[in-house]
């Protein structure tokens, strides 16, 4: 960085900001071109990723960061006791802006009917409890939860053109 009387300019072209004195900064972007940097590197995003692991893979770490954000919380209330009723109104204020609606039965099984049409839809409506049984119960990654339900319906398939019956074997209930 720049020294004396000139301020620095942020490095990355087209920038341009102008780059307050700030004795923690290790290199020459502003804040925003450091951050972009960094949620497009994947080793960035990797790195960030295990130094996190590692923080909270300490026994007691993550106990002692939600004892410690409570108490900020608590703290803050404690200084403002408007604290909570504007938050409450903020809330309500940003329902109503994305189209929040209100809850009610009907509309969760709606939504809950969409969401299973748009991630479930390629799979046939027989298959649908063993495909979660796998992914929930059995451990399996959902792309080969799919391909084995998929194998399972070519099988089936396959034996309902030799013998002519209907029958889905092989899968557990």
């Amino acid at each position: 960085m720049g020294g004396g009387a000139m301020s620095a300019v942020c490095s990355e072209p087209g920038c341009g900001a102008v780059l307050a004195r700030n004795p923690r900064r290790k290199g020459t972007r502003c804040q925003r071109c450091a951050a972009r940097t960094r949620v497009r590197s994947a080793e960035e995003l990797a790195a960030t990723g295990a130094k996190i692991r590692a923080r909270y893979a300490e026994p007691g770490a993550l106990t002692a960061h939600r004892a410690r954000c409570r108490a900020a919380q608590i703290a803050a209330q404690a200084r403002d006791p408007e604290l909570l009723a504007r938050r409450r109104e903020q809330g309500r204020r940003n329902g109503r802006l994305h189209g929040n609606k209100g809850q009610t039965p009907e509309r969760n099984a709606k939504i809950s009917r969409t969401q299973t049409e748009r991630y479930l839809g390629w799979c046939p409506l027989e298959y649908r409890d063993e495909y979660r049984r796998l992914v929930r119960n059995a451990g399996l990654k959902a792309a080969d939860a799919r391909a084995a339900i998929e194998v399972q319906i070519e099988a089936d398939l396959q034996r309902y053109l030799r013998t002519g019956r209907l029958q889905r074997s092989g899968l557990s209930s």
